[in-house]
């Protein structure tokens, strides 16, 4: 399976951190939180098959359980990376999570921010909830710095992703919309995941943390936040005036949840 990796790192004996990112996007998203944890991990950010610069194969399974096998895989494969922590945002969220417990002993810690696959009730609609985002990234990369400059199609991108969406960096946006207008591998990993659900058992030997933000539009709490089907050792933590990319809101607390559930001082 076609995923691709980019290391950063300021000394490569420091442990591993897996950076997995969400649907339609790519390893660009967490640019942001680079600089600091680097400084404490060799940090591998991830590009899902058919996003960013990996490729799409066809036949290839895209359900979050099987992408969480190859990442494993390609870690130890292509890395030489047996023992890691892992980071996901969303549907990486998810995957990181079925990482955790398809690899009980390669995965150290799990950072879940704002996980899919917690669903209520599973997902069965043929076209994803950011499809509307996913078409106006397409028409905008063509214009994106006069559209990051007009409020009205700035909110129409990414009102129903944070509530302050005008805070949002003209590079956050310029990167996300590339991520999602060039995304081949979006309409299929949504079709891998329908009718699916996170209901994998997490050994307790290996540490969870699930971040949700107190204002999350995408995968509100009573629809995609069941707390009865999360690990029984994780710890669910509760971010205040946050949405759903957590780490766009809060770069900073970000980085102290990994390294907190990593139990890295």
């Amino acid at each position: 399976m076609p995923i691709e990796a980019t290391v950063f790192t300021e000394n490569e004996k420091l442990p591993a951190l897996v950076l997995v990112h969400g649907l339609g996007s790519a390893g660009s998203i967490w640019k942001s939180l680079l600089p600091q944890l680097k400084k404490d991990f060799t940090v591998y950010t991830l590009d899902l098959p058919g996003h960013g610069e990996a490729d799409l194969a066809h036949n290839e399974a895209l359900d979050p359980k099987s992408l969480a096998r190859s990442i494993v895989s390609t870690m130890q494969t292509k890395h030489n990376v047996s023992k890691m922590h892992v980071a996901g945002n969303s549907l990486g969220g998810w995957i990181a999570l079925e990482m955790g417990a398809v690899a009980p002993k390669n995965v150290s810690s799990v950072t879940a921010l704002a996980p899919a696959g917690l669903w209520h009730q599973v997902p069965t609609s043929k076209f994803p909830p950011s499809l509307l985002a996913r078409i106006l990234a397409k028409i905008s990369r063509y214009f994106m710095r006069i559209a990051y400059q007009i409020p009205a199609l700035k909110a129409l991108g990414y009102k129903k992703i944070t509530h302050l969406w005008r805070e949002l960096s003209f590079e956050s946006c310029r990167d996300s919309v590339i991520a999602m207008a060039t995304s081949k591998g979006y309409m299929p990993t949504w079709r891998g995941l329908l009718g699916k659900k996170f209901d994998s058992k997490i050994d307790p030997s290996v540490d969870v943390s699930i971040v949700f933000g107190d204002y999350d539009l995408t995968l509100p709490e009573n629809i995609a936040q069941k707390r009865e089907v999360a690990p029984e050792h994780a710890q669910w933590i509760v971010v205040e005036n946050c949405a759903h990319v957590i780490m766009w809101n809060y770069p900073e607390l970000t980085v102290d949840l990994i390294k907190r559930t990593a139990k890295i001082a």
